[in-house]
């Protein structure tokens, strides 16, 4: 029997499984205000930093060589268009259109253009919608313009499949088709920008449904499109439907209408009708965009054109599109009617390939590499590394963290010592239900006999058995996975310690299965005093991370590593440690802080 008596105080209960209130695609957003500027401007770089890790581009993988080959022009008179091909990861290609006004004097203004999931990709050419019509009118006003395809369309069809599946393991890389297609788009405008007759001050963009997705993610994260008009997109109940528009984690405490608040205060113009999910766009969307940008005093460069149609960029649209980039490329007010035009015959648009594109499972392959090789050149050597690498991969170690529900409940077990009179030091003990019961009540009162306040936890929910509901498409775009929101428990357990008048300090123990969880945690809360942790796995595999430790995104940021890095030189004991190259990374990041002293691996 123990020689202390304590007092149980039950801090609060988490809500059931089953009564969870899933996010999903369709869900009405309520537009959110902001007070003033700096409000706004704090929350867009967060934004923009999510968009970024969301897309597995946080930090920015090293740009190659585009090594561009462009057919021979051909020449329309006042236009010109070729065929080309970008490398933009070696042997794998981007393909396009390049429109590029004649007899006149450049430099020129240019737009991208995106085109969206019409069944032709970038050779649409109906009612409906005409990107090649639209990239002709804008070079016949004095425009270059740059209509590029969609990962899996057109000639990267054969060899790529544009909504391709997001397993577990691609997720916690970040390989998606949302990233693979803003890279796309960022070397696009690498290669426009490099083009000798473009005005680098002059860019533009825009698109239509998928088309308009691309055109407000790459505007919110390179301020080098000055001028947007996304079309039939930015919607507060339905934010796409692609998994193009849908990375993991993109949408959690997020919505189209703050990315599409990116842009300001560079022009933007909204192009809604009332036959698609951009109906209610003159009295939900655009009154919320307009407050944003009455937030930089102007509020004049956001419009809304709202026309009666099914989904489209119909002429109509388009016209509204030219009299925008007219106003704001060129200096020309009024409107810009369309003029005539022929489209070239689908062969002679096509770009041919210069060697066989790699396959999705090589670009995977690929991509892994690039991004584990760069988490290893960055392992610190000292200080300065380590403000480094906290800067890029602690950053996105957060984003990919903090992605649990805003308002959390953890169970927490509350064991104040008997006749305290004072604040006293306490233990948070995080451990999983029934393995580990035994060991948790022996550290319990081995605490409680010095003195201490022990908080139990058994993070929500357990085991791999929650499941999201089969109707909830793009699950992980709209909701944290269950070892997210165990993470995000004992984070808030902590906090809530630290804020007790009562408590003098706090330590950290992760018993069995709960220590590397309890290990991310700590990575994000620096106020603890000493964290003691069970590791009882081999090496830190993918397998791993799908199966027990599934959170997007995970071993794009660096996972455990980067936890290690934001943690140091703080006290960190781990018991039963068995991966080489885990223990190997540690001892470095100890070493690079002089902190050898505060890191102790046990093998038991």
């Amino acid at each position: 029997m123990m020689r202390f008596a304590w007092l149980l105080v039950l801090v609060a209960l988490v809500i059931p499984a089953m009564a969870q209130e899933y996010r999903h695609i369709d869900q009405v957003q309520i537009p959110e205000t902001y007070a003033s500027l700096e409000q706004w401007l704090g929350r867009a770089e967060e934004i923009r930093t999510h968009i970024l890790v969301s897309a597995g581009l946080w930090p920015m993988l090293e740009k190659a060589p585009l090594n561009p080959n462009l057919t021979e022009p051909i020449n329309r008179g006042d236009y010109s268009v070729q065929a080309v091909s970008l490398e933009v990861w070696p042997e794998f290609y981007l393909v396009g259109n390049l429109y590029r006004p004649l007899g006149r004097k450049g430099p020129f203004p240019a737009i991208l253009s995106a085109h969206g999931h019409w069944d032709a990709g970038r050779f649409e050419d109906t009612a409906v919608a005409s990107v090649p019509g639209r990239a002709i009118n804008f070079a016949k006003q004095g425009i270059v313009v740059f209509s590029y395809s969609m990962i899996g369309y057109n000639e990267m069809a054969p060899f790529m499949v544009h909504r391709f599946e997001q397993s577990r393991q691609r997720q916690i890389w970040g390989f998606s088709p949302m990233g693979l297609q803003l890279w796309n788009s960022i070397r696009a405008l690498d290669f426009v920008t490099s083009l000798p007759d473009v005005d680098l001050t002059r860019i533009g963009m825009t698109g239509a449904s998928g088309g308009g997705t691309q055109t407000f993610l790459l505007t919110a994260v390179d301020p080098r499109v000055r001028v947007a008009a996304p079309v039939n997109m930015i919607s507060a109940h339905f934010q796409g439907g692609c998994v193009c528009e849908n990375g993991p984690l993109l949408r959690i405490n997020c919505n189209n209408i703050e990315i599409g608040g990116l842009t300001a205060p560079r022009p933007l113009l909204m192009i809604s009708t009332s036959g698609d999910w951009t109906k209610n766009t003159p009295q939900v969307e655009f009154p919320a965009m307009q407050k944003i940008f009455d937030l930089f005093g102007v509020k004049d460069r956001v419009a809304n054109v709202h026309l009666s149609y099914d989904h489209n960029y119909n002429k109509d649209s388009r016209e509204a599109a030219y009299s925008w980039f007219s106003r704001w490329l060129l200096g020309k007010d009024g409107e810009v009617k369309e003029q005539p035009f022929t489209v070239e015959e689908r062969k002679k648009l096509e770009s041919p390939l210069p060697r066989t594109p790699v396959t999705l499972d090589q670009l995977f392959g690929r991509f892994t590499r690039m991004a584990g090789a760069q988490v290893n050149q960055a392992c610190p050597e000292d200080w300065s590394g380590i403000f480094a690498f906290r800067e890029a991969f602690g950053a996105g170690l957060s984003h990919v963290l903090e992605t649990g529900p805003k308002k959390l409940t953890p169970q927490l077990k509350v064991v104040l010592p008997k006749d305290r009179t004072s604040a006293v030091p306490a233990l948070l003990l995080v451990h999983p239900s029934g393995t580990s019961a035994g060991k948790a009540q022996e550290l319990e009162a081995h605490y409680l006999g010095q003195g201490w306040m022990v908080c139990s936890l058994n993070p929500y929910p357990e085991g791999s058995t929650f499941q999201p509901p089969a109707k909830i498409n793009h699950w992980t775009t709209y909701n944290p996975t269950p070892a997210a929101i165990q993470v995000g428990e004992i984070r808030e357990a902590m906090s809530q310690l630290l804020a007790r008048p009562d408590v003098t300090s706090l330590d950290v123990i992760g018993l069995d299965s709960c220590g590397p969880l309890v290990l991310l945690a700590r990575a994000l809360e620096p106020r603890v005093n000493h964290t003691s942790i069970d590791f009882p796995y081999g090496e830190v595999t993918d397998q791993l991370l799908t199966e027990t430790f599934f959170v997007p995104l995970l071993r794009r940021v660096g996972d455990f590593r980067t936890a290690a890095v934001m943690l140091v030189p703080g006290a960190l004991t781990v018991h039963g440690l068995r991966d080489p190259g885990l223990r190997s990374w540690l001892e470095k990041v100890y070493r690079a802080a002089g902190a050898q002293g505060m890191l102790r691996i046990q093998a038991d």
